[in-house]
């Protein structure tokens, strides 16, 4: 490796990873990560110094998911692949079916890396099941290996009992980043808590805070259909909105901030409130996103919230464009997660100058003090976000500060400097293996 001709492998193994656009929500696991790395890897292969970059998932053959995931590679990009490797399990797997076959995949995997022409310069592994991977090819190969955890579970311990399921994983972590050569993560909080958690003596000189771009959204159409649905829903479409989107899962909270609307004497007289969760009424919800989407329908239904209230089933990625961009218009828009990693919703809205209400647990504070665009909560006080909530959208002068600090300070993160700083790094460990091995 010379350090100007790179050949990059990301690992990223759960939900339905494929050229864009990408319909996130269609299952439990098609989340953020995706967007993650679909996005670190356009940067990184903007730079003269890539060569190459394969992003390397599971093949699986689902029509209903889209029939791309069964194609063993697909061009994504300037110098970027999606490869697909298969195992004898086709189907789509989700978290727990997927861990057992990590046996199989690890092996498909080394295979697939020795039919290579070439063998790549670096292994980028998001989540701790691809690092799993991705450490047992380092000791076939003596490829680097660079880990990403973007959620760990040890934060869950907090929020659920103690399961064999959640020690596995945490186990997994734990290994994961006490034998990566180095570690990307988003944000201070990370490294200095929810990492250090973990308890391993050397993981803080491996550590390297890399805050990511703008997630890359599909720009809507002219007139988005969705937006046009909120306006025949809504009682009173003109006013401004509350906004969440996240994926329907107990952690994000997402009741509470229906709680927060219909308590806060004044919101729902001001505001409307969308909450955007997920892609409803396909087969692939878990029982956990069926159960929070019951919650939210029942609290809407006996309180009397709709019309007030929109609760959109589907949705395109423009239309989550729209969304922000509507927002804009006086709204606001809130994370209220029990903890969230990192929050990369927020930045999205910060790029449409929306100000936000998020979570002071994780992520979220420091990205609020970079950017300055928000006011943070405790999650578990519904009526502290209700009271943010109303601030924001009742105060025209403070929502114009926010916003007009979220436009200034929004290039604070950026993809090219997240690249820049991603591939010096992978070219520094490709030098100390070199020598290692001289």
């Amino acid at each position: 490796m010379t350090g100007e001709n790179l050949f990059i492998v990301h690992l990223a193994l759960g939900g339905c990873l494929k050229a864009p656009p990408v319909r996130f929500g269609a299952t439990a696991d098609t989340g953020g990560h995706i967007a993650y790395v679909l996005d670190a890897a356009f940067a990184q292969a903007r730079l003269s110094s890539v060569a190459k970059i394969s992003i390397v998932t599971r093949l699986f053959d689902d029509k209903q998911l889209g029939a791309e995931h069964a194609l063993p590679s697909e061009p994504a990009g300037p110098k970027i692949t999606i490869d697909r490797v298969p195992t004898a399990r086709r189907a789509y797997l989700e978290k727990e079916a997927l861990a057992a076959d990590l046996p199989a995949f690890t092996e498909a995997f080394c295979s697939h890396l020795a039919r290579l022409p070439r063998l790549p310069d670096i292994i980028h592994a998001h989540f701790a099941d691809a690092a799993a991977i991705a450490l047992a090819a380092r000791a076939r190969f003596d490829i680097p290996v660079v880990f990403t955890p973007h959620s760990l579970g040890i934060d869950k311990r907090v929020q659920h009992s103690v399961c064999s399921v959640l020690e596995e994983r945490i186990g997994g972590e734990r290994h994961a980043i006490a034998m990566a050569d180095a570690i990307i993560v988003s944000t201070r909080d990370e490294a200095d808590h929810q990492i250090h958690a973990y308890g391993i003596a050397d993981a803080a000189s491996r550590i390297h805070c890399l805050p990511p771009g703008v997630p890359h959204r599909e720009r809507p159409r002219s007139s988005s259909l969705l937006i046009a649905r909120l306006a025949e829903c809504l009682h009173d479409p003109h006013k401004p909105i509350v906004l969440a989107i996240a994926r329907p899962v107990a952690k994000k909270n997402l009741a509470a901030l229906v709680r927060a609307f219909t308590a806060t004497p004044g919101l729902a007289e001001t505001a409307n409130l969308v909450i955007l969760a997920g892609q409803r009424g396909g087969s692939r919800s878990s029982t956990e996103e069926r159960e929070v989407l019951l919650e939210l329908d029942c609290l809407c239904t006996d309180w009397g919230l709709y019309g007030r209230v929109a609760l959109p089933p589907r949705h395109e990625s423009g239309d989550v464009v729209a969304l922000y961009q509507r927002a804009a218009q006086g709204g606001v828009f809130v994370n209220p997660a029990l903890h969230e990693p990192f929050g990369l919703t927020l930045i999205e809205a910060a790029a449409a100058g929306v100000p936000v209400v998020a979570t002071r647990n994780g992520g979220p504070g420091e990205i609020v003090e970079t950017i300055g665009h928000g006011i943070l909560v405790d999650p578990l006080d519904d009526a502290a976000i209700g009271s943010a909530c109303l601030r924001i959208v009742s105060d025209a002068s403070l929502h114009d500060r926010l916003s007009r600090a979220a436009l200034r300070n929004i290039g604070a993160y950026d993809w090219s400097n997240y690249a820049r700083r991603s591939v010096s790094l992978y070219a520094m460990l490709g030098r100390a293996y070199r020598a290692a091995a001289a």
